[in-house]
């Protein structure tokens, strides 16, 4: 696997005003990561060079990566160490067999039982909902991380939130870059995966059998664990996130199956029916697009609905793509598909969307709002600068993933960064265009720096008798308890039970007044 793009041609590129051919190092560079984590596995979780013929049933490299869930665990528990996960994998790549996976319908920082190590991290898309495809069946994600980044949360305990309170109060967060060509950067991965159905071609994905819980609701609206089925899912989108010397911003890259939104109908599949997109329909054409589902569950009786249920939720999204792919990553897509074709390669069938990248680390990023002492928006440069290291492009979004996200004209303020302020209001409301971006989201992640107390100092607990975490976000300058772009620590962390030492420091309900 190549750890990280040359960054003296790159800088060479630049020097001479040439950002196409600087973004081309950057979109090979994801192009060879993708290539590396999609291949065949041996024991040890590296490319298997021996492997002469792309068997699809061989474990995969990304599987041996390790899933959120097995890391966050309930009440802030210590995870199994990086070994013990890899060799259960190692026993399936000696049997030539490919692991089961377990896919679950829950949503980010949710509680889920330390046993299952192989599920669904969430059910809906970040900080919206649920993506439907054309067959009514929801779209399943699950978020892995290499080992340079589960050393580094395991031997920091940032894996629960009090671990991060005591780290955070000394060391701001910063994930391990590549050692040059010695050891690989801090990676992150996301997948989304749509149930395979009669009419879908499974020749055309990447494929894993898997076992889906189901989250229906019944007649009381209540949302709950229920039918427990195994379905033969299709990979359909690929995040690829990485820390590397040339970009400590990381380096963002995203892929998609190529049929998602387009599909060429003068072609067939083996049944002879013409082929059609996994998220667009063309006999819709006036159906409005990228619309996330009304809310229609409950957690509770009598609550308010506040979330979905999978059996009331099936009508299917239409998913337009706002933004094209540009030429130059569309030319080195076709290189690459045109060798995995050669080569009976069942990854011709994706393609790169977009890789973001910094062409300048050091530069500093822009405040959102209004200007201060005036009336002028601080956009065009608060969304162009949003985050620190002049990256390129703007704007990058995966249609399984931020499907909603892609609105177009909007106010300025939500793409430079609302997320404190009450609901409804917007810190610049300039028109502009938009979509979401990789950075630009996680840019706004943050970690645990404290827990919420009452005037007396007693902690404060929620409907559920948890403590309540204070978070830190990213910041223009200063110490604030960024996430360094990891949205994990936020919000799949789990604090330690608590322990009263005495009545002085009782805990108070959420609910109850405070003096």
């Amino acid at each position: 696997m190549i750890y990280d793009v040359d960054s003296s041609q790159v800088q060479s590129f630049l020097a001479k005003g040439q950002l196409a051919q600087a973004q081309a190092a950057f979109d090979t560079f994801a192009w060879q990561n993708f290539l590396a984590l999609s291949s065949p596995a041996d024991a040890n979780g590296n490319p298997d060079f021996n492997v002469q013929k792309d068997d699809p049933k061989q474990p995969r490299v990304w599987e041996f990566l390790r899933e959120a869930g097995t890391v966050f665990l309930p009440d802030g528990a210590q995870p199994e160490p990086w070994d013990g996960n890899s060799r259960k994998l190692a026993a399936h790549v000696k049997r030539r067999e490919v692991p089961t996976r377990r896919l679950w319908m829950t949503s980010l920082g949710s509680q889920k039982s330390a046993q299952d190590t192989t599920r669904l991290d969430e059910s809906f898309q970040a900080f919206t909902g649920p993506l439907v495809d054309l067959n009514g069946n929801w779209v399943r994600y699950e978020v892995l991380i290499n080992k340079t980044e589960f050393d580094y949360i395991y031997k920091n305990e940032l894996y629960n939130l009090d671990g991060q309170i005591v780290y955070t109060a000394k060391n701001p967060i910063q994930f391990p870059a590549n050692d040059g060509k010695n050891a690989p950067g801090s990676m992150e991965i996301k997948l989304a995966w749509k149930q395979l159905a009669g009419n879908d071609d499974p020749s055309r994905f990447f494929v894993r059998q898997a076992q889906v819980v189901h989250y229906d609701a019944g007649s009381d609206g209540v949302q709950k664990a229920g039918r427990i089925t195994t379905e033969t899912m299709g990979l359909v989108g690929m995040h690829i996130a990485v820390r590397t010397q040339s970009a400590p911003t990381w380096v963002w890259a995203t892929f998609e199956h190529v049929d998602n939104v387009n599909a060429n109908p003068l072609e067939t599949d083996g049944k002879g029916h013409p082929r059609r997109p996994n998220f667009y329909n063309p006999e819709t054409p006036v159906a409005p697009v990228n619309q996330l589902p009304p809310k229609n569950a409950r957690t509770t009786s009598g609550a308010p609905l506040t979330t979905w249920a999978e059996n009331l939720t099936t009508t299917p999204t239409q998913v337009l793509q706002v933004l094209q792919v540009p030429g130059g990553t569309e030319a080195i897509n076709a290189k690459y598909q045109g060798d995995l074709k050669d080569q009976g390669s069942v990854l011709q069938y994706y393609k790169l969307i977009g890789t973001q990248w910094p062409t300048s680390p050091n530069f500093p990023a822009f405040p959102g709002g209004m200007l201060f002492g005036t009336n002028n928006s601080s956009a065009p440069e608060s969304i162009i600068y949003k985050t620190p290291g002049k990256v390129v492009p703007t704007y990058l979004v995966n249609t399984t993933m931020e499907t909603f996200f892609q609105l177009g004209n909007q106010t300025a303020g939500p793409l430079e960064d609302d997320a404190r302020l009450p609901s409804g209001t917007v810190s610049d409301s300039q028109i502009v265009f938009g979509t979401e971006s990789c950075v630009g989201c996680h840019y706004s992640a943050g970690a645990a720096i404290g827990f919420k107390t009452d005037l007396q100092g007693r902690p404060v607990l929620d409907a559920n008798g948890k403590r309540i975490p204070i978070f830190g976000k990213n910041a223009n300058s200063g110490l604030t308890g960024s996430g360094n772009y990891s949205w994990l620590l936020q919000m799949r962390a789990q604090a330690k039970p608590y322990k009263a030492a005495n009545a002085a420091t009782a805990p108070v309900k959420v609910s109850q007044p405070t003096p």
